[in-house]
């Protein structure tokens, strides 16, 4: 039963999370064929970031974020923005965030020198926004991350 009904329950959460990064998992996989020299590996060890992604003998640490906006209180001007935030101990081990809006299946590929500082009672955050407009398009600055997988093969 849920306690705060602006919230979805936790159980929910949690399967966003997990459709989000086996998702992004899954299209890292899809890259590894087109290019033999990658890999990609779900990080099991906890260490503040979602998927490793070898690239010869480079290593990209990818954290995953997943929103949706399906069901929320917020008005039609809100529901247009979504919001990604990422821990300092994310940010931290992390070198790239995938911001994945779920029912627009819309991924947003950031390195984390773009996120943007902020804080929540005295903890440093940090974030990257969607906004999309009144015509149904993302706005420039985030569409400029929009499935921009190859920043990862670079």
């Amino acid at each position: 039963m849920m306690k705060n009904k602006n919230k979805l329950p936790p159980n929910i959460q949690h399967l966003l999370m997990e459709i989000g990064e086996k998702s992004v998992l899954f299209r890292l996989f899809l890259l590894t064929k087109e290019f033999p020299d990658c890999k990609v590996f779900q990080n099991l060890s906890g260490a503040g970031y979602d998927i490793l992604f070898l690239n010869g003998n480079k290593e990209v640490k990818v954290e995953v974020k997943t929103r949706q906006r399906l069901y929320t209180t917020s008005n039609e001007k809100q529901k247009r923005t979504v919001q990604f935030t990422v821990t300092k101990n994310e940010y931290d081990n992390c070198d790239y965030v995938i911001a994945y809006w779920y029912e627009k299946n819309y991924y947003f590929i950031v390195p984390k020198k773009d996120l943007r500082e902020t804080s929540s009672n005295g903890k440093a955050l940090y974030k990257f926004v969607v906004r999309e407009l009144a015509n149904g398009e993302i706005d420039d600055n985030s569409y400029k991350y929009l499935d921009e997988w190859e920043q990862l093969i670079v």
